[in-house]
Formats: structure tokens, sequence, C-alpha cells
């Protein structure tokens, strides 16, 4: 039922409220006790262009799947919230979740005075709980599923999907005063009514109540991994013994680096034809399961150990996982046509170098840089580079396989989500078991020094630092249930497993390495990637990690897969890059474009170059004009209370205005130099 503010009725609506109390055991702890009805909160704005400032012309809030309350408002608003709250149980809590909590509390912040205490960020601006008259709850149903309200809506099937955002058209003008059709309100209503629904699905799919559930996505994989943890007898005692001191945290936070993206410098800027691609199925869950971690406590290295002789025996003979500082004079790539080079900028310090020998962020030579890695690290550079490493501190651990527990944990999702896919009526749990397979990795790579953001009225706000690091770690580690080296020490396994399909291309002739992405390599020619995926099969074969589809294949984690289409042979007919993220592509031969490339618009960017001349236009300078996307300009305190529209008054508060933007391609002068110079050396190798 939809009913105007100034007709509901709180005190009849909340007479008999359901009251949820704390189950034994409950995951996250928490002390409040809520009242059983999911509610959802939605606002919808307009841009008034002349001032650059966003104002709310309506606001729908849902209780539970039985009323949609509208208003025009915020007085409205504040008035519903006051007539709440007055007919509330004392000490209880209601819940109201909004997708995208961020947006609306920067105009929430402009009606109420929020303080640091009741408000919950992740980052700067990225709220995930804020609380209002110490009984409304406000969270962020984005942070819990990391999905946008129509992918989420359609997860769980639910009657009341998100409607299209073209058709409403958010560049019409509404103002509160402003007549909105059926059409309209349905789109307004379907928000707020489709997200409660969905969070209801979700509660009753994993047996949660608004008490239980948690406030992010990352809070499922949490929750699991600390009960399979200690169903396998894995206690807390062994994982504390094992944690990093200040001085070891600091080397891995130096150590830690993501997947492996680059672009081949001798192709950057060319259309190359015929090109496949092929992926390394589950990369970070394959070497959960497979790779060795360090299982003790880091010890450091004496200094008149820190020899290339002692850390060689570490590898081999003592099989030892090791943490490295390390300084690396006269560095240079050993193939000067390798075209993925390891070295990366941003992960280096100290750096003596000559002009022009950086490529697209990563390191050509240099006459002294300085670096943390890990001993797969070492053992990739001593692969790609010539020059006197020389150890300047270091630490030890045992090498053995991650709690079977958790293994068998990873298992569990990678199973569940094979023989999940594609069966009907199993969608909602096929997406759940693919959410927290994905989501294994990021819980073990959470930094664990995370100062808390104290909110700020005006601008960014500011890191508490009212404890320090070692403070912030003792805290944490004292909680831990994994290990912060165990997430570096995956990203390194997955890199250095990347790195063997890079060498497989560059090592069969005819091929040559296009482009790679954490778990995907891009190349011409024919690659044979069956000697690589039979060992991968038969890790897998002992581990267990492997599972079988509906359609009985077995599928093995960590086999590379080739992408290519079936009709043609390949994955693209045309394949062009200009360095990491940036790449656009052609199918097959007469189709249109498609483009990646971070803060671009997939779908209407690779229609944009079409428009232009396809391929050929993306280049350095292009304009994204349709497909640039948005920028958002916070506007924490407007140099107006108020504008006239239309001949009526309308205030101006705390907002955040959406504004149209551009992206221009480009690259560094550097980069260009290099693409240029490498062109010039491939046809030319003694070109100086």
């Amino acid at each position: 039922m939809v009913v105007k503010c100034a007709d509901f009725q709180p005190e009849r609506y909340f007479s008999k409220p359901p009251l949820l109390k704390n189950r034994k055991g409950n995951p996250g702890g928490k002390k409040r006790h809520y009242i059983g009805i999911t509610t959802a909160f939605d606002i919808e704005t307009t841009l008034i262009d002349s001032v650059e400032q966003s104002v709310m012309y309506i606001w729908q809030w849902q209780f539970g799947e039985d009323y949609t309350v509208i208003g025009r408002t915020w007085d409205e608003f504040l008035d519903l919230q006051k007539r709440i709250k007055a007919v509330l149980p004392e000490d209880r809590w209601l819940v109201v979740y909004v997708h995208n909590l961020s947006y609306e509390f920067q105009f929430l912040k402009g009606i109420y005075t929020f303080y640091p205490d009741d408000v919950f960020a992740v980052a700067s601006r990225k709220v995930v709980k804020a609380d209002m008259w110490g009984c409304f709850e406000f969270r962020c149903s984005y942070k819990l599923t990391n999905m946008s309200l129509k992918q989420f809506t359609s997860k769980m099937m639910v009657k009341h999907q998100k409607l299209s955002g073209e058709e409403f058209d958010y560049g019409v003008k509404r103002y509160p005063w402003t007549e909105l059709t059926d059409e309209e309100l349905e789109y307004c209503i379907n928000d707020v009514l489709g997200l409660v629904e969905a969070v209801n699905a979700l509660m009753a799919r994993d047996g949660d109540t608004l008490q239980t559930i948690p406030l992010t996505s990352t809070g499922y994989v949490r929750r699991n991994a600390k009960r399979a943890l200690k169903d396998g007898s894995v206690h807390h005692n062994f994982v504390y013994s094992i944690l990093p001191d200040i001085d070891t945290y600091r080397a891995l936070r130096e150590a830690f680096r993501g997947g492996n993206t680059h672009a081949n410098r001798y192709y950057a800027g060319d259309i190359v034809e015929n090109v496949h691609s092929a992926d390394r199925s589950s990369s970070y869950p394959a070497v959960m399961c497979n790779c060795e971690f360090p299982m003790s406590a880091f010890t450091p290295i004496l200094p008149k150990d820190l020899n290339p002789d002692y850390i060689s025996r570490c590898i081999t003979i003592r099989h030892k996982a090791l943490l490295l500082r390390i300084g690396i004079k006269n560095l240079k790539l050993r193939n000067p046509f390798w075209g993925c080079p390891y070295l990366s900028k941003d992960k280096c310090r100290n750096i003596h170098k000559a002009i022009d020998t950086e490529d697209n962020g990563r390191i050509l030579e240099a006459e002294y840089l300085e670096t943390t890695i890990t001993d797969i690290d070492l053992k990739i550079i001593m692969e790609e580079y010539k020059g006197e490493i020389i150890f300047l501190q270091g630490w030890y651990a045992s090498y053995k396989k991650l709690p079977q527990a958790l293994i068998n944990e990873v298992i569990k999702y990678y199973k569940d989500k094979t023989e999940l896919k594609g069966v009907a009526g199993q969608e909602i749990f096929y997406d759940k078991a693919k959410a927290l397979l994905n989501s294994l990795y990021g819980m073990m790579a959470q930094d664990p020094v995370k100062h808390n953001l104290i909110f700020k009225q005006v601008g960014d706000w500011e890191e508490d630092t009212t404890l320090t690091d070692e403070e912030i770690l003792g805290k944490s580690n004292q909680k831990a249930f994994l290990a912060y080296q165990w997430g570096v020490w995956v990203t390194a396994h997955s890199r250095d497993a990347l790195e063997r399909g890079v060498r497989l291309v560059h090592e069969t002739d005819g091929a040559d390495f296009i482009y790679c992405d954490t778990d995907s390599v891009k190349y011409t020619g024919n690659v044979d990637f069956s000697g690589y995926n039979m060992a991968r099969i038969e890790e897998c074969r002992d581990s267990g990690s492997m599972a079988t589809d509906p359609s009985g294949v077995t599928h093995y984690m960590g086999v590379f897969e080739t992408e290519d289409l079936k009709d043609t042979g390949y994955a693209y007919r045309y394949f062009k890059t200009l360095g990491a993220k940036k790449y656009a592509y052609v199918e097959r031969e007469g189709e249109g474009v498609h483009c990646t490339i971070a803060g671009v618009n997939k779908k209407k960017g690779g229609k944009e170059l079409d428009k232009y001349g396809g391929l050929s236009a993306f280049d350095e300078g292009f304009v994204f004009r349709e497909a640039g996307g948005t920028q958002a300009v916070y506007n924490d305190t407007p140099q107006m209370d108020h504008v006239v529209i239309e001949g009526k008054t309308l205030p101006i508060t705390s907002n955040v205005a959406i504004l149209p933007s551009e992206y221009t391609l480009g690259i560094t002068g550097e980069y260009e130099r290099i693409i240029k110079y490498s062109k010039k050396y491939l046809y030319n190798p003694y070109v100086l």
C-alpha cells in the first residue's frame, strides 16, 4: 500500500512489532536489540545546473512489504521520524536499508547533526552505517551486497525489480511540487519495495535476521571461515603465535602487491589481429588449496647471513618462506624483448636510473633501487633481470599448506559454484557460492592496521591517530583468526602462476605476448598450455580442489582455459591496448567495438568509438564525452541556503551533485617514448 507521509499511522503499525533476540554465539556480538521489520529508504534528486547543487524532490520509506510511505520535503521526513520514535519500544532500533548510503548521507547530514560515534565508514565518504535519533540505524545495502540495486533485485529474483533508469530519464527536472506520473512513482516505489524484498530473501537464504545479518559482504565469509576453523580445531592460539609483529607487518605491507596487469610495449598502440585469450581458472582459490604458505612466526635473518648463499639454502634446502628487503645494482632485463617486466615502480624506492627506463610503471633498468619482496618474487626477478642483488634485511618462516579446514571451505564454495551453475531454481545459492569464493582472498588480505575514521561535517574525513600502528596491530592480533601474511602470499603465488603463462607464450615459436591481467593472458599464435595444465590437474586431484558441473564435465582450479570463440578460433579479431586497464577490441569481423577502460562506461564507450572510426579512434587524445561517466561534487556548505525555481523557494542544504564527466585517453610522455623506442628496436635491435 502506498500512502502519503501525513496519512501513515506509526502508532498502529508499530503497536505490536516483532522483537528480535540475540541468538547464542551471534557473530559480531551486536549488543543492540532490533525490531524485526525490514525497512528501506531512498531519495530522488534534481541537479540545479546553474549553481551545481542538488535537491531532493521525493523520498520513499518502505515498511516491511506492507507500506510505502511517500514524502516530498525533508520537514515531512523529520516529522515522520519523530512520530515513529514516539511509539517505538524503548531501547529498540529500527533498521533502515539504503542502497549506497554514502549518497543519501550527504543529504541527511544537512538536516540532522551527526556526531562521530553515530557514523561508521570504511573510507572517507564511504558510509556503512549511520544512526539517527537513537533509534534509527541506517545501513548500506550496497556494502552488504557489492551489487547495484538492479543486480541485487535480479539475483534475489524478487517481484518488484529495479526499473530502467533510462526510461525514468534522470535528466528531467523535477521538484517537490512536480506532479509525478504513475510510471515515475512506480520507479520510485520499486527501488525501496524491491530492496526490502531482496534483503528479506537474502536473510531467508542464509537463516539470518536483522540481528545477525552482517554489515558488509565480507562479513559472510568471515563468519563462515571462523566457524570452519573452529570446527576444524584450528585454535586462535595457533594463529596468534604466527601473527607478525610491527616490524614484520611493515615489511609485509611493503611486499604486498595485487595482480600483475601489463601491456607489451612492443604492441602498445597497434591494432593486433587474431588475438587469443587464456584465463587461469579460479586463480586465487587454486593457490589457497594447492600452494604452501608461511605457517610459523617469521624469524629475523641475522646480518651475517644476509648473503646469496644463505638465501639460496633457505629456499632450496631448508624450504623456507622468505620476506626480504633488497637493493639491486645495475639492473637490466636479461631479454630486451621481454614484454612484461615484473618490477613495479610503485613498489620500489630509492630508484636511481637513466631517463626513459619505465614501461607504463614497470622498471626496465636502473643504476640502483630497493624493494621488499617474497622468495616467490625473488625467483621471478632473477629470471627476468640481471644485476647485483644486495640483501638488506630479511625474515624466514616455515612453508606448509594452509589449515585443512580453510582449504575445505574453499573447495566447498568452488564445488557449490560449479555444481549449481545454470541449475534452475538454484540461482541465489549459485550466486552465494560464487560471492563467498571470491571473498575468501579479500578477507585474508585485509590490512590489520586500519585507523578509525572520524566523521567531519565538512570535507574529507580524518584518520583517528589516537592509537599507534603498533597498538592497533596488537588489538587486531588479539581477535585475528587468519594471518595477514597468507594474503600477501596468495597474490605472490598467483603472480607466479601468471608469469608461467606469459613465459609459455614467450617461449613458443610464432607466438607473441600482448597483454595480461591478474589471471588472463592475451597473445597471438598457438600456445600449448597442456603441460602446465596437467601439473595443475594432478595438484587438484591430490587436494580435492575440483568439481563436476551439471553436464558431467570436471573442472580443475588453476588451469589455463582458452576464451576463444568457437566460430572463429580466437577471442578478438582486432585488439588494441594503450597500457594497463586500457584496451579495446572487436570480437568478429564487422562487429562493433568493445572497450575496457577505468572510468569509461563499457557499453557506451564502444558505441562512442564506433561513431568516430572504431579501433582507429582508440588513441591518445580521444575524448569520451557520452561514456565518460560522472563525477561527484560534495557540497558540504553551499554558498546559498535557497534558490527560486518556477517562482517557488527551494531550500539548499548539504548535498552531492552528480555532474557529467569527460575522459581523455592519454599516456605519459615517458611511456610514449618507450613505445616508440621499443618499436624501433624491434625492427633494428642494434639501434642505440
